[in-house]
């Protein structure tokens, strides 16, 4: 269980990481949304171990390293992690396409919500920006859920117990 959670602070900061690195300006728009993604694939491979207040001090970590409004990412993550719960009994159930279609809509929402704040603000922002950034987490999503089960759901425990007592039932 420790080794989970050492994990998941582990892949909590390469997100953060790949979230602040450096891009050139033609290429910025396209910048995946690292941190959405981690938050869906927990949410939905391991969702108990998602509490609200480590999603928000993540926002807020997001928003001091990207040096945007206080809140304005916390929000957006929690408002799109809830209604993502919504689906995650059934996510697990759908194709990959299906999968991949979701997660791009959960993207662009969120995107969408960051420059509608930023636009309420009267800042710059684009509408180009959301649709380029829900397009490439969508082309990363296979790659976050092949890493994700190969390095993540490894620690859990396994279901040894479970096929042990079901073998005695059948």
């Amino acid at each position: 269980m420790r080794d989970l959670r050492i994990k998941l602070l582990l892949a909590f900061l390469v997100a953060l990481a790949l979230s602040i690195l450096p891009m050139p300006e033609w290429l910025s728009s396209f910048r995946p949304s690292w941190i959405l993604l981690l938050v869906l694939y927990i949410e939905y491979f391991i969702p108990w171990r998602l509490p609200i207040l480590s999603l928000f001090l993540t926002g807020l970590i997001l928003d001091v390293l990207l040096s945007t409004i206080i809140g304005e990412h916390a929000f957006a993550l929690l408002l799109v992690t809830w209604i993502a719960s919504t689906r995650s009994r059934r996510f697990q159930f759908f194709s990959m396409m299906q999968q991949i279609l979701l997660v791009g809509l959960f993207c662009f929402m969120y995107q969408l919500l960051i420059s509608f704040s930023n636009a309420i603000l009267s800042f710059n922002y684009s509408l180009w920006m959301p649709l380029a950034s829900a397009l490439s987490s969508m082309l990363l999503w296979p790659w976050v859920r092949l890493l994700g089960e190969s390095s993540l759901l490894v620690c859990l425990p396994s279901n040894s117990f479970l096929k042990s007592h079901t073998s005695r039932i059948l």
